[in-house]
């Protein structure tokens, strides 16, 4: 009887561990973490900077399951993306990169962890700013005319004199892994139009605007600014 008991117990005792641990008894696991992308541009009036947290949402998988992103770490972003004022009216955008966000992250603060796994879990608790490395920039993209989203065109990070005048100079961009709250609201106050554009493209695709044409301008929603919802 006390060893039926006992049995009952340990089974009880089980059951509950699955139901609070769940899925990472199975091998499903998640993280979270807030990291800021901040720019820094020279220019012939002084220096000019602005920047943008969002959140990370990451997860994996377990390799017993047959798909084939199965024990690798899958990752998200929320929010929107980050911007500075290189002159009046004439703004410097770093697009959301939805696949790059923890793989930035990562390479950035390789020190928090010896793998994926390892540097997602510390990133919910580390705090550190860090320049980011030129090859792992988000592509960057500025607008003619701000009020007109067809006018967007894709800016070299390393020649920004080419597109906003001389003495124009992309300093630096930094990585802070923070507990700040995510960015909200920023980037409507610059682009107003961004609702009309979550399911349209902003330019037509079937347009050709130039030779080849920049496939990545072509694909552009308002999605690249700021998150849906």
């Amino acid at each position: 009887m006390i060893r039926g008991g006992r049995n009952i117990a340990i089974v009880a005792l089980a059951v509950l561990a699955v139901w609070f641990l769940g899925g990472r008894l199975l091998g499903f696991r998640s993280w979270e973490w807030h990291q800021k992308l901040v720019l820094e541009v020279d220019t012939p009036t002084g220096a000019k900077t602005g920047g943008s947290t969002v959140v990370i949402h990451a997860s994996t998988e377990p390799k017993w399951i047959p798909i084939s992103a199965a024990g690798g770490i899958q990752s998200y972003v929320k929010g929107e993306s980050a911007f500075v004022e290189v002159s009046p009216g004439k703004y410097l955008f770093a697009i959301l990169d939805y696949a790059s966000g923890t793989d930035r992250a990562f390479s950035t603060f390789p020190e928090v962890g010896p793998n994926g796994y390892h540097r997602a879990s510390a990133m919910e608790t580390f705090r550190g700013t860090r320049v980011v490395a030129r090859n792992k920039y988000p592509d960057f993209v500025t607008f003619d005319d701000i009020s007109n989203p067809k006018s967007i065109k894709r800016v070299d990070p390393d020649n920004l004199s080419a597109t906003f005048g001389p003495g124009v100079v992309l300093k630096q961009v930094t990585l802070t892994i923070t507990g700040e709250a995510v960015t909200d609201g920023a980037i409507e106050k610059v682009l107003p139009w961004l609702a009309d554009f979550y399911t349209v493209r902003l330019v037509d695709p079937s347009q050709r605007t130039q030779n080849p044409p920049d496939l990545l301008i072509r694909s552009i929603t308002s999605g690249a600014f700021k998150t849906k919802g």
